[in-house]
């Protein structure tokens, strides 16, 4: 064998040896097994999600801040519109000495405040809670009646009520007589604590040239009333007609709860960028009313005005 054959034989050896070689390492690299020595090694390819780690350091330092709510407290003070009566349940036909002289209703006014907190639920919305308390006093005219069986009739003359009944002067013989019952007033104390769920809402915003806004609001409400006879002339009151029925019901000290709705409107004012002043004006429905044991209803339907001030305590900025 020459030289050149020796030559040939020796690069095609090499060439041979490095394509193997060749071929082994890509099979290492592409391959999911790899045999070293008879021995079998499973290669698993895993995707591991690239991070931009500038990027989410940038987002660890600014991430987004939750704005803390908008709330405030605000108050007031008013009077309250109260129309109070009282009739009889027990019987319907009979009426008291004011309705009987023809006074439909008493309107009481006496005077009441409130506290509250409120936050802002949406831009032109918010909700709240307060509790107003109120006194006073009311009057319901009264009188006392003759305590006989021989009523035949009342009727009123220049704001008086007259008491007409028969005597039997002789046997079988009857004569009319009048007399003129002496009517005063019956004075009670009047006393609540409400706490209404307040859902204001406003119909424009505060701008540049204009430093007042319109809302309205509604509420359901809890109401707790105590009304106590305070007159000293008596514990009864009369209920009569004109055909001569007359009944003297008992008078008691009464307390009780009630839920309602109350409804108000009204505007508020901007004075600085903190505090606000507001008007305000509630009608309170359904009428509260309570039966006593002895059949005496006491009934009132009120309205009230506030005047007051709001002050902004978290702006939420």
């Amino acid at each position: 064998m020459n030289s050149y054959i020796r030559d040939i034989m020796r690069y095609f050896w090499l060439i041979g040896l490095f394509v193997f070689i060749a071929q082994e390492s890509w099979a290492f690299v592409v391959s999911d097994t790899l045999i070293i020595d008879g021995e079998v090694i499973y290669i698993e390819e895993r995707n591991s999600p690239m991070t931009d780690s500038l990027n989410q350091a940038r987002k660890n330092d600014f991430k987004e801040k939750r704005k803390a709510p908008v709330w405030g407290l605000d108050g007031g003070f008013g009077f309250q519109m109260t129309d109070f009566s009282i009739s009889n349940q027990v019987y319907p036909e009979l009426v008291g000495v004011n309705e009987f002289l023809g006074i439909s209703n008493n309107t009481v006014y006496h005077s009441n405040f409130g506290l509250g907190a409120y936050f802002r639920a949406h831009k032109n919305i918010e909700i709240g809670v307060a509790i107003l308390r109120s006194n006073g006093t009311t009057k319901e005219s009264n009188a006392l009646a003759y305590n006989t069986g021989n009523t035949v009739s009342f009727f009123t003359s220049e704001n008086q009520i007259e008491q007409v009944f028969q005597t039997e002067v002789q046997p079988g013989v009857f004569e009319l007589d009048t007399v003129s019952l002496s009517t005063f007033s019956q004075t009670f104390s009047i006393s609540s604590l409400q706490v209404p769920l307040k859902f204001r809402f406003y119909v424009n915003d505060f701008t540049v040239k204009s430093t007042w806004r319109a809302f309205g609001e509604i509420s359901p409400i809890y109401r707790s009333f105590k009304l106590k006879n305070t007159g000293e002339n008596s514990n009864q009151m009369l209920f009569m007609n004109s055909a001569g029925s007359f009944v003297n019901a008992n008078l008691s000290n009464q307390n009780w709860n009630q839920f309602g709705v109350l409804v108000g409107v009204g505007s508020e004012f901007q004075l600085t960028k903190k505090l606000n002043a507001f008007a305000q004006a509630n009608w309170s429905f359904p009428p509260v009313n309570k039966v006593a044991e002895s059949g005496v209803n006491y009934n009132m339907q009120y309205s009230n005005l506030f005047l007051g001030l709001r002050i902004l305590m978290n702006d939420g900025k």
